[in-house]
């Protein structure tokens, strides 16, 4: 009855949403698409990410038809060039909300006008139904955050001069393009460095209904955006920018969100409503963890391009007086950690991924079953990590070639200690184990829901120190290349240094 009732809700809401916009004039996407261009890639020509089609629209404004691989088809990106031309351009990723697509920004929003004044190359690239997640479609999969975080970065780097650094890379959105402008920062804070949401859902678990409609308008089934809310928690803690928030400390972030009415109307917009409230508990959220940010509660706007244009132009403004600051106040730049952190100073990472890269350490995890994880205190000296399963991590250059280092993983199995050299490039490979978890219940029921969980929050820290040499420093072998599990002793065997042979721990996946 419940379920019924919330679906009843969202479905109203995204009712509403259509009816807000109609007046403005029809979308995009029912009159236009990329038919044009013949059937997809296939075989080799589809391995890669391609342009198809490209045409100026205007001084500025260049359109773009990308095959990508991510999404198994082709679509669109529209670019506009710096109103102020720069030899090297900062990037803002300007992204569309749900029911909308990558045209919307320039033919509603007035983007092209707005940014007439500023340095920015703005991208925009499409999004599909805006889920800003990999969304099961039949037998396919639209991987939306690789086509927007790495396919798109290429075609930039190929096509424009840009720069890449943090502080020059930009993320903005409304509606759902919000929530996934604020997820792609929680998910790459080393990344980027600037995030603004305008009437956006950034909590998922309460907006469930919401999340599922627009899967289904992608053309899933219902509950497969992130699974179960009960059973699957993990996976929606993955894809919350509330549930990530820690991650976003020393970055700037914007929400705004109207009240979902106007002054003279006694109608109530309730899906501006909802996000609303959802920009209140996320700024409590951040205010909670202390990470400063800008929430602007309007007291008149409903959830329409004419607040969504005016909003784009007051972060706009605000962007350029705090960058401005920014780069005549190189203390500011120190106080978020930039410089520190890349010369092996100490950060924390929240994850559900099992393989990521943050500020170039990689990390893998053999799991059984999804889970958040916290990838602490990392350091030169060493790191924390939660969960269960298996780890390997291969660290970034902090370390001298050639040198060694001793590597102490303790955790809820023991402890395990052993030698190692630094790579040619400084960096160190090494495998351990994290807490155990207990399998599958044969008959699963109330009394056994509890093993999902079960070591997930067990810690593992690693410590890494500089050894006292005893011997001089052989040739120098890569750990990745030389490793390789026995699968009778369930170790592995790792050649280090002058060929001697170190054994760790790497069971199979819990």
């Amino acid at each position: 009855m419940r379920r019924s009732i919330l679906f009843a809700v969202g479905a109203r809401a995204i009712r509403s949403l259509t009816a807000a916009r109609s007046h403005r004039g029809r979308f995009p996407t029912l009159d236009q698409n990329s038919s044009f261009l013949g059937p997809e890639p296939r075989g080799k020509d589809a391995r890669k990410w391609h342009i198809r089609d490209k045409r100026k629209l205007s001084n500025r404004l260049r359109e773009f038809f990308i095959y990508s691989p991510a999404l198994g088809r082709t679509v669109g990106v529209r670019v506009l060039l710096p109103g102020i031309p720069q030899e090297v351009s900062p990037v803002i990723h300007l992204y569309h909300g749900g029911g909308d697509d990558f045209r919307s920004w320039t033919d509603f929003g007035a983007a092209e006008e707005l940014t007439l004044d500023s340095p920015y190359l703005v991208v925009m690239p499409d999004a599909g139904a805006g889920t800003y997640s990999r969304v099961a479609v039949g037998s396919e999969v639209h991987d939306w955050p690789t086509f927007h975080t790495k396919e798109i970065p290429e075609f930039l780097a190929k096509n424009f001069s840009v720069d890449f650094a943090p502080e020059n890379q930009l993320l903005a959105g409304l509606s759902m393009g919000g929530y996934g402008a604020m997820k792609y920062a929680a998910w790459h804070p080393d990344r980027y460095s600037w995030a603004a949401a305008f009437s956006s859902p950034l909590d998922p678990l309460s907006a469930i209904p919401a999340f599922d409609i627009i899967a289904m308008r992608e053309g899933a089934k219902s509950m497969t955006l992130f699974g179960d809310p009960v059973a699957d928690r993990s996976e929606w803690i993955a894809n919350s920018p509330y549930g990530l928030a820690e991650n976003l400390q020393g970055l700037h972030l914007w929400l705004s969100a109207g009240s979902g009415s106007l002054e003279e109307s006694k109608d109530r917009d309730l899906l501006e409503s909802m996000v609303n409230q959802q920009g209140e508990r996320f700024s409590a959220r951040l205010n909670s963890l202390g990470i400063r940010h800008s929430w602007f509660p309007r007291t008149t706007g409903l959830h329409n391009w004419t607040s969504w244009e005016r909003e784009l132009g007051a972060w706009l403004k605000t962007l350029r007086r705090q960058r401005d600051y920014a780069s005549s106040d190189r203390r500011s730049i120190e106080r978020r950690g930039g410089p520190r952190v890349a010369d092996g100073g100490e950060f924390s990472y929240l994850t559900g991924h099992a393989l990521f890269d943050i500020h170039g350490w990689r990390v893998e995890i053999s799991r059984r079953r999804a889970q958040i994880v916290c990838f602490g205190s990392v350091s030169a000296a060493g790191f924390s990590l939660t969960g269960t399963g298996s780890f390997r991590v291969r660290t970034p250059g902090l370390y001298e070639p050639g040198r060694r280092y001793d590597i102490s993983v303790v955790g809820p199995t023991g402890t395990n200690d052993y030698p190692q050299r630094a790579d040619k490039k400084g960096r160190l490979t090494f495998t351990g184990r994290l807490a155990a978890a207990m399998h599958d219940p044969i008959i699963p029921g109330k009394r056994t829901q509890h093993f999902t969980t079960v070591g997930q929050t067990e810690v593992t820290t690693v410590h890494i120190a500089s050894a006292q040499e005893d011997e001089p420093a052989a040739e120098t072998t890569d750990v990745s290349d030389s490793a390789h599990v026995d699968a009778n002793s369930n170790a592995t065997s790792v050649y280090g240094y002058n060929g001697h042979k170190i054994v760790t721990a790497f069971p199979p996946s819990d």
